[in-house]
Formats: C-alpha cells, sequence, structure tokens
C-alpha cells in the first residue's frame, strides 16, 4: 500500500514497491547442530501467509552462512528476505560477548556483502539496523550516506532501513534523516492513533501528535526545565469546581523522580504524578479545583510536563484528551490544541499551539512491527501478554495497512513452534487482510 508523489522528495533509490508487505522476524528454529532449520522456518512462513521474512545475524557465527543456503529456497517460495543487524549497543564489547559475524560492526563492509548477495540473489531486497535511533551518535546521516553509497553503486535497488521506536518518530529525526533512508520499520505502536500520528509525520502532514508533551531520547535535560500549555478560563458563579480529563504516557517502568506530569491553576499545582509504574493506557481523572477566593474572574490553566532532576537518555510522551470542566467556561478545550498556548524550557516538544500546515515535500514508507513474543509484549504493553491480546494488536496493525496508514506489518519473534496459539491467530490475521488487499 504503498504511496508515492512525484512532487515529494523520496529517500535515495526506489521507495518500497510490493504493494504487500505482510513478515516475520526472527524465532528461528535451530537444528541440534546449531545451524538454522531452513525448511521448518519456510514451511511455517509459508503457512503463516506472510511474503516477507527479516532474517536476524547475532544468535550464531553460521547466520551469515545459512542465510546464503535459505535465499535459493526462499526465493523458489516468492519469499522476500531482509537482512536485519545489530547496533554496537547490542554488540560486543558493549553487550555481551556476541558479535555479528563475520563482518562484526564494520557496517559499511556490511552494505557491501549484503549488496553483494543481493545481486546474486535478487530475493534479497532491504536490510536493516536495529535500535538505530539509540545510537544515532554512531550512526550519523553522514554515515549513512556512506553506507547507502557503499551499497548502491552494487546494487541501486537494495534498500537500508532503520529501526525506529514510534517514540523517535518526530519532525527533526525525521529531517536528519529522510534523505539517506529508504523507509523505517517502527516499532511496538501502543494504538492505532500512533500509527496515524507516524504516518502524518513521515508524509510531513500537520504534525498529529494533538495534545501531547514530550521530551525526546537521547537528549539531555537539567531540573527545572518543562513544557506547558495553558488556556484562559473564566469561572462561573457556584461552589463546585472541577476538570475531568483522559489520560496516558507511554512509560511503564520503574525509574521514578525525574519526570512529573503536572495540572496546573493560576501557575500552582493542583494535580501531580510521576511518570514512572502505571500502564499505557487510556484513564479518566478528575481533578477538584481549589477554593478561588483572591483568584478574581480570569483564570489559567495548564498541563505541564516538568523534569525535577536532569535526564541523559529517557524519552517520554504524554498525552491528554477529552477535557470537560464544571464550574469555569475554557476559551478553548483539548478538542482545539491549536489555541493553546506553549512555553517551554528546554528540549521538550509539545502538540499544542501552532501545530504547523502539511507540506508534502516527502513521503518516507514505514513498516509497523508488533510484538508477537509475549516477553516483548508484556515488557511493551503489560498484562495480560496473551494470544488474543497479541491477536489484538496485529489486528489494528493490519487494519491500518489496509487503509493506507502504513505500508506493511512484520510481526516480532512469532513464536513458530508446532501447536502455538500465536501462531495460529497470526495466521488467521495475515490470511484475513491478505484476502482484502
Amino acid at each position: 500500500m504503498v504511496q508515492t508523489s512525484s512532487a515529494a522528495d523520496k529517500a535515495p533509490g526506489p521507495p518500497l514497491e510490493a504493494p504487500l508487505h505482510f513478515a516475520d522476524y526472527d524465532a528461528e528454529p535451530r537444528r541440534p547442530d546449531g545451524h538454522v532449520d531452513g525448511e521448518f522456518l519456510l514451511a511455517r512462513l509459508k503457512e503463516l501467509q506472510v511474503n516477507t521474512y527479516y532474517w536476524l545475524i547475532y544468535h550464531a557465527a553460521t547466520d551469515w552462512e545459512d542465510l546464503q543456503a535459505f535465499l535459493p529456497k526462499a526465493a523458489a517460495a516468492n519469499l522476500q528476505v531482509w537482512v536485519y543487524l545489530v547496533p554496537p549497543t547490542e554488540s560486543a564489547p558493549l553487550e555481551g560477548t556476541t558479535y555479528p559475524e563475520p563482518f562484526r560492526l564494520d557496517y559499511g563492509r556490511w552494505a557491501e556483502e549484503i549488496a553483494r548477495l543481493s545481486v546474486q540473489h535478487t530475493n534479497l531486497t532491504a536490510w536493516v539496523i536495529d535500535d538505530f535511533y539509540i545510537n544515532h551518535a554512531f550512526f550519523t546521516p553522514a554515515k549513512v550516506g556512506a553506507m547507502q553509497s557503499r551499497a548502491k553503486r552494487i546494487n541501486p535497488r537494495l534498500a537500508f532501513l532503520p529501526l525506529m521506536y514510534f517514540g523517535e518518530i518526530r519532525r527533526p529525526a525525521v529531517e536528519d534523516y529522510r534523505k539517506v533512508v529508504d523507509g523505517m520499520v517502527v516499532a511496538y505502536p501502543q494504538g492505532r492513533e500512533e500509527i496515524e500520528q507516524a504516518h502524518a509525520i513521515l508524509n510531513d502532514e500537520a504534525i498529529a501528535v494533538a495534545g501531547e508533551l514530550a521530551f525526546p531520547p537521547g537528549t539531555l535535560s537539567a531540573p527545572g526545565d518543562f513544557v506547558q500549555a495553558s488556556q484562559s478560563a473564566r469561572l462561573l458563579p457556584g461552589q463546585s469546581r472541577r476538570l475531568v480529563f483522559r489520560e496516558r504516557d507511554d512509560y511503564t517502568g520503574p525509574t521514578a523522580g525525574y519526570h512529573f506530569k503536572q495540572l496546573l491553576l493560576n501557575g500552582a499545582v493542583v494535580w501531580e504524578e510521576d511518570v514512572a509504574g502505571g500502564s499505557n493506557a487510556w484513564r479518566e481523572l478528575t481533578v477538584e479545583l481549589p477554593a478561588t477566593a483572591g483568584l478574581g474572574t480570569n483564570v489559567t490553566v495548564a498541563f505541564r510536563l516538568l523534569d525535577k532532576q536532569g535526564v541523559g537518555n529517557f524519552g517520554v510522551h504524554w498525552q491528554v484528551k477529552d477535557l470537560r470542566v464544571e464550574g469555569l467556561e475554557l476559551a478553548a478545550g483539548l478538542d482545539r490544541p491549536q489555541l493553546w498556548q506553549v512555553s517551554q524550557r528546554g528540549t521538550f516538544e509539545a502538540g499544542f499551539g501552532n501545530l504547523g500546515r502539511p507540506e508534502h515535500r516527502f513521503h518516507v514508507p514505514f513498516i509497523v512491527m508488533t510484538a508477537g513474543q509475549d516477553v516483548e509484549f508484556r515488557l511493551r504493553h503489560g498484562e495480560p501478554a496473551s494470544p488474543e491480546r497479541m491477536a489484538e494488536w496485529l489486528r489494528f496493525c493490519l487494519a491500518a495497512w489496509r487503509d493506507g496508514q502504513c505500508d506493511g506489518v512484520v510481526t516480532y519473534c512469532l513464536d513458530k513452534r508446532a501447536h502455538s496459539k500465536i501462531f495460529d491467530r497470526a495466521r488467521d490475521l495475515f490470511g484475513q487482510y491478505r484476502g482484502s488487499d
């Protein structure tokens, strides 16, 4: 479902051209000798009804060798293969004792060797680097451009896509890299809304992250840095005054004491909560406002994301919506975030104020990755990490693809063992949406 525009700037080389990109990544079966069981893997991928497999080179020193044996078998089954590499932060010497063999951390050499292999086996059509933006100080735009040049001198049609996370899909990152990549693989959406937001940014449309206050990953902050969206309100007669709104943030880990979500009335905090813990599901909050004696008839209501301690690499996104009020009248609600006033200190971001007009200067194709493994699903989305809930995530990702909001879907580490309940559900969903294409 790739959309192209002759008026838009495109990444180097051809865009992703296949109308269908249903894929699976990793979780490869292995024989007792440690080699990939290519026959069993291929049989399960055919049953799954995907047309692409992302081949991870990391688990064994023979992965590159096994890939070369697998490619002709995959070609006979009309299966495309993408090579998937780990970045420095997931490789020795920084992490463990294992390197991606045989070319280790020489990514320019990897680019050339993958390109040479893709000339021999035309069903090898792309390559990916994991956790790309976390390593952006290493993979600078200039370095990626040089890697691309080395690969495309050999095979101009070979595509390169970094693995990104939805929280990293922001205009500055896209502007930095859009001219040196052929697309992106974007992992672990919290909901359909995040896919639509990424689609807007990657198609140079008006920023769709309305009602969001955020701090980007891989960025430094100082104590007291903040971003705030405020709106004027008029007090109404009566004693009861409250605000009701829905909110969620995308951090569920235990690290506390840094980012704080706040609601302010005339600059005073009337509600506050650490982003640590909890879930990433929407919830409704009711905040009773304090006595307003001496405040006058006009007040200011503000949502603020504040750092009480500085951070070095702690991204978070906080969304608020569906604001209702009693006892006061807002000049504009959260349904009109462009009318809220933004103030900040530090490198925060806000989906309020002037959201900008669509320019449509470029189109960056992107594939949505969703967890097909209970451990990863639990880490990203909490409990229950059941086959039913993982299938629910896959379903809305596929629906987004059907509706033109992304260019494909890939399952992360789908359990391919016999009698796998999530495999059966994924197979049925891929088949259902493949039939609707």
